[in-house]
């Protein structure tokens, strides 16, 4: 009896580069539409975030500058 290999094998199929280059663009457009629609609510939030340092002791503390700096980027980033 011959021994017989019972590994599958490979698909022998694989998209074109062009056509994984478009899947990876439309991918990318998709994932650019979700972030642009957030936002507003990430301007919310940040925004939320940041009033909590008003009168804060922690005012001008490094998460409060990165929040600031979140803030302009996302006007920014929208505009």
């Amino acid at each position: 009896m011959s021994a017989a290999s019972s590994a599958p094998e490979p698909p022998t199929e694989s998209p074109s580069l062009p056509a994984a280059r478009r899947a990876g663009a439309t991918e990318k457009t998709r994932a650019k539409a979700r972030v642009t629609a957030g936002v507003p609510d990430l301007l919310k939030a940040l925004v939320e975030a940041e009033r909590f340092f008003d009168g804060s002791k922690d005012h001008g503390c490094p998460l409060h500058r990165k929040i600031l700096a979140a803030i302009d980027t996302v006007r920014g980033g929208a505009a």
